[in-house]
């Protein structure tokens, strides 16, 4: 095992390269640290021949991942909110984009920005008990790591704007019917399933696999490697109302209480 960090940790069995969120006490929330090493780590997958197929998966059995550390955006000054957010898109827009298949593992909550790395990934293979949603819109905005426009792409424009205007969580079988995952599996057998399914992936042609994932990428990465949503430069303007602060201030001073 590489570990290149305590909050991610990252792992290569031949061809095979497992990035896993570890933060597990926190339900796998992304902070500033994690997001930073992650655009490191998808930076070198970019550029490394011998992987074939990239696993993403959350530590522990309660979560995926809920998205951001709240916490910490709370602190932020609007700087480091406009920066979060133009990060964030950056590197899910590079996850999004390597040449290589990407499977997300998905057992326990995959919320918020927890969703939207899901949806950067090839195939969402989940566990029974998870439970999907984007409940941003309930503290005043809405997901802005590419999500909004990536769920059009995978569900739909009624069902996306359901989700994304009520912010209601959904399970595992109702998100299977909407073609949010591609499959559904026992908890118990998950990690069995993924591993049949990276291993197939991985013995069939590289060439053949790339170009497959290159012809059925809608919207391929410019040349510059990174263009800005228009979902980011949104959000940025909404962090900066007095309504979004305060509504951060106290929840960062409610989750202080408990």
């Amino acid at each position: 095992m590489d570990e290149i960090d305590g909050k991610i940790v990252v792992r290569q069995t031949e061809a095979i390269t497992t990035i896993q969120l570890n933060r597990p006490e926190k339900l796998n929330a992304v902070d500033r640290d994690m997001l930073d090493i992650l655009d490191v780590e998808v930076n070198r997958l970019h550029r490394d021949e011998s992987v074939r197929v990239i696993v993403l998966e959350g530590s522990g059995e309660r979560a995926f991942c809920v998205g951001a550390d709240l916490n910490q955006i709370a602190t932020f000054e609007l700087a480091d909110i406009r920066k979060w957010v133009n990060d964030g898109n950056r590197v899910l827009s590079r996850l999004a984009n390597l040449p290589v298949p990407v499977i997300a593992v998905i057992n326990g909550y995959a919320v918020g920005g927890g969703l939207e790395f899901a949806l950067a990934c090839d195939l969402r293979i989940v566990s029974e008990d998870s439970s999907f949603g984007l409940p941003e819109i309930t503290h005043g905005w809405f997901p802005g790591w590419g999500g909004t426009h990536r769920l059009l792409q995978v569900i739909g424009e009624a069902k996306a704007k359901e989700m994304v205007f009520l912010g209601e969580r959904i399970d595992a079988r109702t998100a299977h019917g909407l073609g949010l995952v591609n499959r559904v599996v026992p908890g118990e057998h998950l990690a069995d399933e993924v591993q049949q399914i990276a291993e197939s992936l991985a013995q069939k042609s590289p060439v053949a696999v790339r170009a497959a994932k290159a012809a059925l990428t809608r919207n391929p990465m410019p040349e510059n490697g990174f263009e800005i949503s228009y979902e980011a430069l949104a959000l940025s303007t909404c962090f900066t109302t007095p309504e979004v602060q305060q509504g951060l201030a106290a929840f960062s001073s409610r989750k202080r209480e408990t």
